[in-house]
């Protein structure tokens, strides 16, 4: 599934006629979005989509929304995500990327990313993670939540651990970055 990188390349390609053209309308941004991305995605074997995937993996879902969400918001200038549940996502990956990377790569006796191989109880946290978040108001962890199971559960990356499906390296940095520059 190259729906992440698509996306990832998307973004940036919206982010830079941002930064070119800051007034550029509507509709001179979805042509560039098109443009960009039927070149950049179908026309040979060799894109940079599937040269990028080569060299970092798929995306996880989370990455994937997150992106999505991003274009969204170059494209309309609405954000999709609500302050305060884009406060609490950011920090959550970032918290749980501080502890999950380093027990993942031997630090403790624990290993989580085991966890991640059809684990029942792993599934049962993460639906009522979901759940949760639902009834609290955080529709977009929700569905994040939701849509990292179901992808999981049809096999749609390479991967078939679900923490793949739920964080990766990117969105960790990422949301680390985010949460390092509030605090400075």
């Amino acid at each position: 599934m190259t729906l992440g990188l698509t996306f990832f390349l998307g973004w940036l390609c919206l982010s830079w006629l941002n930064y070119l053209r800051p007034e550029a309308s509507v509709k001179i941004k979805w042509v560039a979005l098109l443009m960009a991305l039927l070149l950049m995605v179908y026309p040979f074997e060799y894109s940079p989509v599937w040269w990028l995937r080569g060299l970092t993996g798929d995306l996880s879902v989370t990455s994937t929304v997150w992106l999505a969400l991003a274009i969204y918001q170059l494209l309309t200038n609405k954000d999709g995500f609500a302050s305060r549940e884009r406060k609490l996502f950011t920090w959550g990956v970032a918290l749980f990327g501080l502890v999950f990377y380093p027990l993942a790569l031997g630090v403790g006796n624990v290993d989580p990313y085991a966890w991640g191989y059809a684990n029942g109880y792993m599934l049962a946290t993460v639906l009522g993670l979901s759940a949760w978040a639902w009834m609290r108001g955080f529709t977009v962890v929700a569905w994040i939540l939701i849509l990292s199971v179901l992808a999981w559960s049809l096999g749609l990356l390479q991967s078939n651990n679900l923490w793949d499906y739920l964080l990766d390296p990117f969105i960790f940095f990422f949301a680390l970055a985010r949460v390092l520059r509030c605090k400075a």
